[in-house]
C-alpha cells in the first residue's frame, strides 16, 4: 500500500508490516481458485461473490473513491475486505496488468479463530489497517490547511527563490539580507523590511531572478492570495511596493546608463 502523493516513513513502515501480516494470515491457506490475470478493469470485484477477498501477486491496484485516487495496493496486499463485510467501500481499479489470487474470507476467518497465534497476527493487521488510514488521513488534512503564512529561515549562501520558478508567494525579509542575482549575476540587494517577489506575483510570470541569502535570515512568506486580500484590506502596503520598484527602476537606469556612456 502507498499514497498517490509522497508520504511520511511512517506510513511507509506501516504498509511494510502489512504485507508481512497478510503473508502470515495467508500461509495456512488454500486459495478458492487459480490465479486471474486481468489487463485493465474500472472494478476487479464486479461479478466477484461478496465473499471473495483478492491477492495481489503481480502488479498494482488503485483504490479510488467518487473516481479519485485514495491508495495503491501492491504486490503482497490483500483487498476487499471492508465488501465482504458490506461495509462501505470504493472501487479497486487497474489500468495495467495484474495478477490477482482468489481467498475465501470465512475460510480465513475461520483458520484464524481456530489458531490463538493467528488471531493475535488478526488482530495487529486490523489494527495496523486501521493507524495507516489514520495516518493518511492526517498527512492530508495538513497538506489542505497548512498555514498560509509561515516563517522560514535560511542560513547563508541558501537559495529562497529561484529564477524561473512559478510565483506563488510574497515574502518579507524580516531578518538579515540577501542579493537578487540573475543569470549568476547581481542585480540587486534585499534588506530587512523588504517586500520580495511580488512583482512576478502580480504579472504571473516565472521568476525572473533568484534572491539567495547573504547572512542568515528569516522570511515571512505569504502566498498570493492571501497577499491580495491583504492590499485590499491594507492599501498602505501598495505606496511601499511602489517606492520599492520605483527606487529599483532607478538603480537599474542608472546601471543601465553607466553600461551605456563605457560603451560609446
Amino acid at each position: 500500500m502507498h499514497l498517490p502523493n509522497k508520504q511520511s516513513d511512517t506510513i511507509t513502515d506501516l504498509a511494510v508490516k502489512l504485507r508481512g501480516l497478510t503473508e502470515i494470515l495467508l500461509a495456512p491457506l488454500s486459495p478458492t481458485g487459480e490465479p486471474v490475470k486481468e489487463e485493465r478493469s474500472t472494478d476487479l470485484f464486479v461479478g466477484r461473490p461478496s465473499r471473495v477477498l483478492l491477492y495481489i501477486a503481480e502488479g498494482e491496484v488503485e483504490y479510488r473513491v467518487h473516481g479519485k485516487v485514495i491508495t495503491y495496493f501492491e504486490q503482497g496486499d490483500l483487498i476487499g475486505l471492508p465488501r465482504s463485510l458490506a461495509l462501505p467501500d470504493g472501487q479497486f481499479t487497474c489500468t495495467a496488468p495484474v495478477v490477482l489470487v482468489p481467498y475465501d474470507r470465512d475460510a480465513l476467518v475461520d483458520q484464524v479463530n481456530g489458531d490463538p497465534q493467528l488471531q493475535k497476527h488478526w488482530a495487529y493487521y486490523l489494527l495496523c489497517q486501521l493507524s495507516f488510514y489514520q495516518q493518511a488521513l492526517a498527512q492530508e488534512i495538513r497538506e489542505e490547511f497548512q498555514p498560509a503564512a509561515g516563517f522560514l529561515y535560511y542560513r547563508a549562501g541558501e537559495t529562497i527563490i529561484q529564477q524561473g520558478t512559478l510565483a506563488d508567494k510574497v515574502y518579507t525579509l524580516l531578518e538579515g539580507s540577501a542579493d537578487a542575482v540573475c543569470d549568476d549575476v547581481k542585480v540587486g540587494e534585499v534588506h530587512a523590511g523588504e517586500i520580495f517577489g511580488a512583482l512576478a506575483v502580480f504579472t504571473r510570470q516565472r521568476r525572473i531572478a533568484s534572491v539567495i541569502a547573504t547572512s542568515d535570515c528569516t522570511v515571512l512568506a505569504v502566498r498570493k492570495e492571501e497577499f491580495i486580500d491583504l492590499i485590499d484590506h491594507q492599501p498602505q502596503i501598495c505606496v511601499g511596493l511602489i517606492e520599492e520598484m520605483a527606487a529599483k527602476i532607478n538603480q537599474l537606469n542608472s546601471q543601465l546608463l553607466a553600461l551605456t556612456e563605457r560603451r560609446f
